[in-house]
């Protein structure tokens, strides 16, 4: 029931989910769209200087150094999912540089210092879209890139909009998952539109260059099966900026 359910701020959330957040994750079909676009947004790192914001686990981060970065950060708010980040980069032998920020306050990095960042599937979970692209742009240098993933508004709307026809109080949308102990936890998220993005990177000098919907398509729906009923909808959007 709604009522038994026990909601997290984003921070206490991951830190929670930090030890099984891969494992759930693990053939997810909005992952599987999301990763695919969000590597191809990205500019040739090979030499460059770069940084996965938002990192949680180091999905990007890892990705990035493989890709030749000459220097990769990984920054999260929740020490447990760097945590991970880290073993996973140790176990792997690559050199990251890992750091503790939230995005709307402060990123680790220095000014002008990027060539090139992704902030991945974070932004929904961040209340204050103009103090996170302010952040993101003053660590870049000029003509920086930053890619940026997330759900799709279309879905995160529709929750909302769901949840409140039928007067119900249980802040959707939201990130579910079941802790060891069986209890049901949620962290809430910001069903922002394209224009809240478009609009909050504008004010930070970022001017977005591309961008990207993935449909949902017959195959993976069949690959797929709770996917059926939503052929033709966007899972993800991804969306590329730089700063001038």
């Amino acid at each position: 029931m709604d009522d038994d359910a026990l909601y997290f701020s984003p921070a206490e959330g991951f830190d929670r989910l930090a030890d099984t957040y891969d494992a759930r994750l693990s053939g997810s079909p909005v992952l599987l769209l999301e990763t695919t676009q969000t590597l191809a947004a990205l500019p040739n790192v090979a030499g460059k200087v770069v940084a996965d914001i938002g990192c949680g686990t180091g999905r990007y981060a890892i990705q990035l150094l493989r890709f030749g970065a000459r220097r990769v950060a990984g920054v999260d708010f929740s020490p447990a999912m760097l945590k991970v980040a880290q073993r996973k980069a140790q176990k792997a032998e690559l050199s990251i540089e890992w750091g503790v920020g939230d995005l709307t306050e402060h990123i680790p990095i220095p000014d002008v210092t990027l060539d090139a960042a992704v902030c991945a599937l974070t932004l929904s979970f961040v209340e204050n879209l103009n103090a996170a692209f302010t952040e993101l742009a003053r660590v870049l240098k000029p003509g920086g890139i930053l890619v940026t993933s997330e759900l799709h508004p279309h879905g995160l709307t529709q929750e909302r909009a769901a949840s409140a026809a039928v007067f119900r109080k249980d802040h959707a949308p939201y990130l579910r998952f079941t802790d060891l102990r069986g209890q049901e936890c949620r962290i809430p998220r910001i069903p922002h539109t394209l224009s809240d993005y478009v609009n909050a990177a504008h004010a930070a000098q970022l001017t977005l260059t591309a961008a990207s919907e993935p449909l949902v398509d017959t195959r993976l729906a069949v690959t797929f099966g709770q996917l059926k009923d939503q052929i033709g909808l966007p899972l993800a959007l991804i969306l590329k900026f730089e700063k001038r």
